[in-house]
């Protein structure tokens, strides 16, 4: 089910997603040819000796040649874009980045699209997932504070299965195929099945239910939203607007927010919330590029979408926080390193992402926590 990266250069030179490696060559193909540039430094210099006789002349009370005044005009710079996915202020100006990402911790070994649930105090249970070999792998592995410890082993080597705590049980859906096994203690118990294999999907949890969004069953992309509460059969409750896989999903005040996913191939910039009162589906928000394989969490009334990979196969070193009250997207931090295929829970205030893939495809096995640092 995994997806092998493919490689591609160059990137928007003031794109804050991409790798910096891969920046450099777009900033290469932007240059203005030479000519250009010697103009456009003749004309800084000249105007920097223009500068300099006015502070002369202000001094002197010399008065100037060409008709120039020796009193300096105030600084107009002009405002930057504003909007739900653009910086504000001067020209230039940065966004506002409001969370902080540290490493927090290490994998036993490098994985990708690991299941993940909150578990233990702000720590985290992390099932299955892909190894180096691109193999899935059975290893539960349980993450308390920055320590790594085993915790057991699935019933079968899954990688892209999802994992919803509900209540105090652990939960995992599809994978390789479509069981749901529920697990006690350090056993799993098969109780049941999705409505067909469901790999590359998202999962998010309101109450005791846990929705199954979007995916891959082997042969073409899901567009379904199936619901599963404990006691009860999955059911079908919803249908997406256009089919995803790879979306990342959660949950707030209510509703589900599910963001990114590829249709045919080609990453989605849109976000949909999902409404499992009424089973509607609308479209949200949008991010400021199409992105699949990244990883979501809901914290301190914001959603976080992390990393992904565009449609070139780059990943993204973007944190994206989501407004659900405004349906404002703006970019409220960086990865150290540009990552897809993560997983994300939040735990102890703060989103932990675990494993994924990075520039090169391949699996690795930090750990890191994303911690709000403001408003």
């Amino acid at each position: 089910m995994r997806r092998v990266a493919r490689a591609a250069r160059g990137s928007s030179d003031i794109d804050p997603e991409m790798p910096r490696a891969t920046q450099r060559p777009a900033r290469r193909q932007q240059r203005e040819p030479r000519t250009g540039l010697r103009l456009a430094a003749v004309a800084v210099f000249l105007a920097a000796v223009l500068a300099v006789a006015a502070v002369v002349a202000v001094s002197l009370h010399v008065h100037l040649p060409f008709g120039l005044n020796a009193k300096q005009a105030p600084n107009t710079t002009d405002a930057g874009p504003t909007g739900s996915t653009g910086p504000t202020g001067a020209t230039g100006a940065k966004p506002v980045r409001t969370v902080s990402v540290a490493t927090l911790g290490s994998l036993a070994a490098p994985a990708s699209r690991i299941a993940a649930v909150p578990y233990g105090t702000g720590g985290a249970l992390l099932l299955g997932g892909f190894d180096a070999a691109g193999s899935p792998t059975e290893s539960i592995q349980n993450l308390q504070a920055a320590t790594v410890t085993a915790a057991g082993i699935l019933p079968n080597p899954e990688g892209s299965a999802v994992a919803a705590l509900l209540g105090t049980t652990v939960f995992l859906f599809g994978g390789s195929g479509s069981a749901i096994y529920e697990l006690t203690g350090t056993t799993f118990a098969d109780i049941g099945s999705l409505p067909a294999v469901t790999a590359d999907a998202a999962v998010a949890t309101v109450g005791d239910t846990a929705y199954v969004i979007g995916g891959y069953n082997g042969a073409s992309e899901l567009s379904t939203i199936v619901a599963f509460t404990p006691g009860s059969s999955a059911q079908t409750v919803a249908t997406l607007p256009v089919p995803l896989r790879y979306p990342a999903a959660a949950a707030a005040g209510g509703d589900i927010y599910i963001v990114g996913g590829s249709t045919a191939g080609a990453p989605s910039a849109t976000v949909y919330r999902f409404d499992p009162r009424t089973n509607a589906v609308v479209a949200f928000a949008r991010l400021p590029r199409g992105r699949d394989r990244e990883s979501a969490a809901a914290l301190g009334g914001l959603l976080y979408a992390i990393g992904g990979a565009n449609a070139r196969g780059l990943r993204s070193r973007a944190i994206y926080a989501i407004d659900p009250a405004t349906a404002q997207v703006r970019l409220a931090g960086i990865l150290p390193v540009a990552l897809a295929d993560t997983a994300a829970v939040a735990a102890g205030g703060k989103v932990i992402v675990a494993g994924g893939t990075d520039e090169a495809g391949a699996p690795v096995a930090t750990i890191y926590s994303v911690t709000p640092t403001s408003p």
